[in-house]
């Protein structure tokens, strides 16, 4: 996870992690997943009115998931990288969030 926070150049850690090549394989199977969960999200339907406000919120969620990440980045550079919790809260927030985004994406409008 520490791959994603490149700002001090965390030390590796030890251990499966601290391999480039298992973080390599941790990266093809998040995408592998995502790309599952996008073909089962084409299976379902969402009003026009609905995605409508999910991509509105997208927006508005750029704005907040940078200053979020920026935030997280300023802490775990003023502890010299041993605190990782804004910058871990930032990321996995956005990810959740990309998940409804491309549920929203992915989904078909329904015919009303």
């Amino acid at each position: 996870m520490l791959a994603i926070f490149a700002s001090e150049g965390p030390p590796q850690p030890a251990g499966l992690l601290g391999n480039d090549l298992v973080t390599f394989l941790i990266v093809l199977a998040a995408v592998f997943v995502f790309i599952k969960f996008c073909g089962w999200a084409k299976k379902a339907q969402l009003s026009a009115g609905f995605k409508k406000v999910i991509f509105i919120l997208t927006g508005v969620g750029l704005i907040v998931f940078n200053v979020l990440y920026f935030m997280g980045n300023t802490a775990f550079k003023e502890s010299h990288g041993m605190d990782i919790n804004m910058a871990t809260i930032a990321l996995v927030s956005a990810l959740i969030w990309v998940f409804i985004f491309a549920f929203a994406l992915m989904a078909e409008t329904k015919s009303e």
